[in-house]
C-alpha cells in the first residue's frame, strides 16, 4: 500500500510540472498561434522510410544492450545473451506502460531466469545507468563545443548560454564519478567497510541487503580492471546512444522543413534535453520526455511549434510501439503477461528487502 501511494503522489508531481510547463509556453506569441491542421500535416506528411528505419534501429538497441549486459554480468555470472535480450524488451515495455517503476522489472526478470541475487542486477542496472550519464554528459559536450548552434531568437541565444554554464558542472559531475567508480573499485573492502560503519543505525535486515548490495556493485566493477570487459562495456555503450541519435535525426529528416536540416548534432543535443524530461515520466503517454524534445527544437533550433510536436509525437510512436509490439510477442512466447512481469519483479524485492 505504502509503495503504490508513492507512485501516485510521484505521477502528481510529474502531471503537475508538465501543466506548469505548458501553462508558461502559452505566453509564447508562437504558441498561441499554434495551428493544429499543421500539426497534423506533419505527422501523416512524414516520410515513411525514414520511420521504417528508425523502428528498425529501436529494435537494434536492444541487441546492443543485451551485449553490454553480458560485459556488466560476466564477473557475476556468464548469462544467456537470449535472457539479457528478453530482459531489456520486458523491462523497456514496462516501463512505457507503468512509467519510472518498471525500471526494475529488467533486474528482477534477469535475476530470476539466471538464479542470481536481485541486489545484483540491481548493482548492474546502476553501473548501466552510470555508463549512460557519462554517454549523455558526452554527447551534450560534443554537441555544445563541436556543432555551430547559432539561435536566432534572444531566448534561444539565452537558453544557449545557460547550457554551456551548466556543461561546467556536468563535466565536473562526470568527473567526479568516474573517479568515485575508480576509487571504490581500488578501496572497495575499506569503503565498504565504511559505509556500513555510518549506516550502522539501520535495522539488521536492510543493513544486510545494503551490504550485498555494495558487494554485488564491487563485483559488477570488476569489469573496470578487465581490459576486454572494460573495452567491451565503453564499445557497446558509444555503439548504442550513436543509435539513439541516428533515431532522433532520422525522425526529423522524416517531418522534413526545417527539422529535414538539423545536423547530426543536433539530434543529440535534442536527446539530452529529451533525457533530462525523463525525470517527469507518466505512464503509457510519456510526459517530460516529449517536453524535453520540444523546448530544445522551439527554444534552441527556432523550429515551429507544430514541427517540433509532431516529431516529439514521432519520436514517441517510434521509441514506444516497436517497444511494446516486440514486449507482447515475448510475453507470448514466455508464457508470462504483465501482470505476471509485476509479480516476479515483486517477489525479487521482496527478497532482498528492497523498498
Amino acid at each position: 500500500m505504502k509503495k503504490a501511494w508513492g507512485r501516485w503522489v510521484w505521477l502528481a508531481v510529474g502531471a503537475l510540472i508538465i501543466v506548469l510547463i505548458f501553462y508558461n509556453l502559452r505566453s509564447n506569441p508562437e504558441w498561441r498561434d499554434f495551428r493544429w491542421h499543421r500539426l497534423w500535416g506533419s505527422i501523416v506528411g512524414a516520410r515513411l522510410d525514414y520511420l521504417l528505419i528508425s523502428a528498425l534501429l529501436v529494435y537494434s538497441t536492444f541487441v546492443v544492450r543485451a551485449i553490454r549486459w553480458r560485459f556488466f554480468m560476466a564477473p557475476i555470472k556468464a548469462a544467456s545473451w537470449w535472457t539479457l535480450f528478453v530482459g531489456q524488451v520486458l523491462g523497456f515495455s514496462s516501463i512505457f506502460l507503468v512509467g519510472r517503476p518498471g525500471e526494475l522489472v529488467r533486474p528482477a526478470y534477469i535475476a530470476k531466469k539466471e538464479n542470481v541475487s536481485m541486489s545484483g542486477m540491481v548493482a548492474v542496472w546502476l553501473l548501466e545507468r552510470v555508463f549512460d550519464t557519462i554517454s549523455m554528459v558526452l554527447l551534450f559536450a560534443a554537441a555544445i563545443y563541436f556543432e555551430p548552434v547559432n539561435p536566432d531568437t534572444p531566448k534561444g541565444v539565452s537558453v544557449l548560454h545557460a547550457m554551456h554554464e551548466g556543461a561546467h558542472a556536468l563535466f565536473a559531475f562526470t568527473a567526479l564519478l568516474i573517479l568515485g567508480l575508480v576509487l571504490f573499485r581500488l578501496k572497495a573492502t575499506s569503503m565498504t567497510a565504511g559505509a556500513l560503519k555510518l549506516f550502522g543505525f539501520l535495522p539488521e535486515r536492510p543493513l544486510r541487503t545494503f551490504a550485498h548490495f555494495l558487494h554485488s556493485f564491487c563485483e559488477g566493477l570488476s569489469v573496470i580492471r578487465d581490459w576486454t570487459g572494460l573495452a567491451g562495456s565503453v564499445v557497446t555503450t558509444a555503439i548504442l546512444w550513436t543509435i539513439n541519435t541516428t533515431i532522433f535525426w532520422l525522425v526529423f529528416k522524416s517531418v522534413r522543413h526545417r527539422l529535414g536540416h538539423l545536423p547530426w548534432l543536433a539530434a543529440a543535443l535534442t536527446l539530452f534535453c529529451a533525457a533530462v524530461g525523463l525525470l517527469v515520466q507518466l505512464p503509457g503517454i510519456g510526459g517530460g520526455y516529449q517536453v524535453g524534445v520540444i523546448l530544445a527544437l522551439t527554444e534552441i533550433f527556432n523550429v515551429s511549434a507544430e514541427s517540433a510536436t509532431g516529431a516529439s509525437i514521432l519520436v514517441w510512436i517510434m521509441m514506444s510501439i516497436p517497444t511494446l509490439a516486440l514486449g507482447l510477442v515475448l510475453l507470448v512466447h514466455e508464457g508470462l503477461s504483465f501482470r505476471k512481469l509485476e509479480a516476479i519483479t515483486e517477489e525479487e524485492e521482496r527478497a532482498v528487502g528492497i523498498e
